[in-house]
């Protein structure tokens, strides 16, 4: 069948163009140059043949628009003009659906005070003076009470030296009491001595009183006593007076802030029971000093003062042989003992082989010296026994032999523990 064309060409670049036939007398662009141009009026048609070697140009992009109902020939469709849809009346918003009434909820059950509300801002500027008023009366009071030189903080610090009697002690050539636990016998008593023994123990132990209650009469009565023949029948072992000149126990001993008691002790092999007390001495222009004192009974005996260890500690016995290095032989003393892992002092010799023994007046107190041992010494072997008194870090009441050791490094001496003679101040 044959196709009816159109061939022209175009006014404006000459090139020859190929429609059909059915747009003859249709404006529109060119295809190569994009000018307005209208296809001719058909005059003659003719039969459709090879194509012609010419520019083949595709048909317009934007179509003419024919009138409204119009058919293109060969069965083309236009696509006629949209048709204006009439006006719809407005429409109300879609109002929100609501559960309860929210309005009337609101104004029943206010959430929060308003802002501005006067009594909640009177309240808020009354409190924060007070609050800060509060705070620094606690601060203050802190630091009074912590930082005050007579403060109760002061006064529950423990000792860490002995009473300083250097003033008050007799000359040099003045009898000493032996420093071993056993001293030799004293010599008959005389019969004003025994007198004194008899009527110390009478005034101390009446007759109803309780064991307890009679050490603690014995040791307030010896703290108070004013001289040596006042306190002569209150100690054990039994001395003279003439012993005791020779010792602080010659006059009235500083005064004393406060006694801690603490669980007594029984032995039933020996029938001996301890008291042991923690006794806290005034001192002036420092802090107060602490010492431990042990009162013992024998059976149905009065209770006495055990003197070896209060001469150690409270005498100044222990703290005059640790103060400097000396040659002096191997000395017994009564301790508060506690074992500490290593060596923290570098100038002992051999340090890194060497653990602590601190030596303390009290369980409570500050230590007066420290002790060295070797970690290869049978001492180490006590204090890892689970079944010995004797722990790291405890403090126990124990008996030692004590010296200077010049052997290692005699430019470096240190205090050596030789012996652990009891882990308690029996005899």
């Amino acid at each position: 069948m044959a196709t009816e064309t159109l061939s022209f060409c175009c006014p404006h670049c000459k090139v020859r163009l190929t429609v059909p036939s059915s747009l003859a007398g249709v404006t529109g662009p060119c295809p190569s140059c994009k000018a307005s141009i209208t296809a001719p009026l058909v005059t003659t048609i003719k039969t459709a043949s090879p194509p012609p070697k010419s520019f083949e140009v595709p048909a317009p992009a934007p179509a003419p628009v024919p009138a409204a109902g119009t058919k293109a020939a060969g069965g083309s469709k236009i696509r006629p003009e949209p048709r204006k849809l009439p006006e719809r009346p407005p429409t109300e918003p879609i109002q929100p659906r609501r559960s309860t009434d929210d309005d009337q909820l609101r104004q029943s059950i206010p959430l929060a005070p308003p802002a501005d509300d006067p009594r909640s801002s009177r309240l808020v500027h009354a409190l924060l003076p007070a609050s800060f008023s509060a705070l620094a009366v606690t601060i203050v009071y802190l630091l009074l009470y912590f930082f005050l030189p007579d403060g109760p903080r002061q006064r529950i610090k423990q000792a860490q030296r002995p009473l300083d009697l250097s003033a008050a002690k007799p000359a040099a050539t003045s009898p000493v009491f032996p420093a071993s636990p056993a001293p030799a016998a004293p010599p008959e008593p005389t019969v004003p001595a025994e007198e004194n023994v008899e009527s110390a123990e009478t005034a101390l132990r009446p007759a109803d009183e309780s064991p307890a209650l009679a050490a603690n009469a014995l040791l307030e009565a010896f703290l108070k006593a004013p001289d040596a023949a006042s306190r002569v029948g209150m100690v054990e072992p039994a001395a003279t007076e003439q012993e005791l000149a020779g010792t602080l126990l010659a006059r009235p001993l500083p005064e004393v802030a406060q006694i801690f008691s603490e669980l007594p002790q029984e032995n039933p092999m020996e029938q001996l029971t301890e008291y042991p007390y923690r006794v806290s001495f005034f001192a002036e222009g420092q802090r107060n000093i602490d010492y431990a004192v042990v009162v013992r009974q024998r059976g149905n005996q009065p209770p006495k003062v055990f003197l070896p260890a209060f001469l150690d500690l409270v005498g100044g016995r222990l703290d005059s042989f640790v103060a400097t290095p000396n040659d002096s032989d191997p000395a017994r003393f009564h301790v508060i003992l506690e074992a500490v892992s290593g060596c923290h002092d570098k100038s002992v010799p051999n340090g890194d082989h060497k653990f602590t023994f601190k030596l303390l007046p009290s369980p409570f107190g500050r230590e007066t010296a420290r002790s060295y041992v070797s970690v290869g010494s049978r001492f180490k072997a006590m204090v890892e026994d689970p079944s010995s008194s004797l722990r790291w870090g405890l403090r126990i009441r124990a008996t030692v032999t004590l010296q200077w050791n010049h052997m290692e490094d005699p430019d470096h001496p240190y205090l050596e523990l030789l012996d652990i003679n009891a882990l308690s101040w029996n005899p």
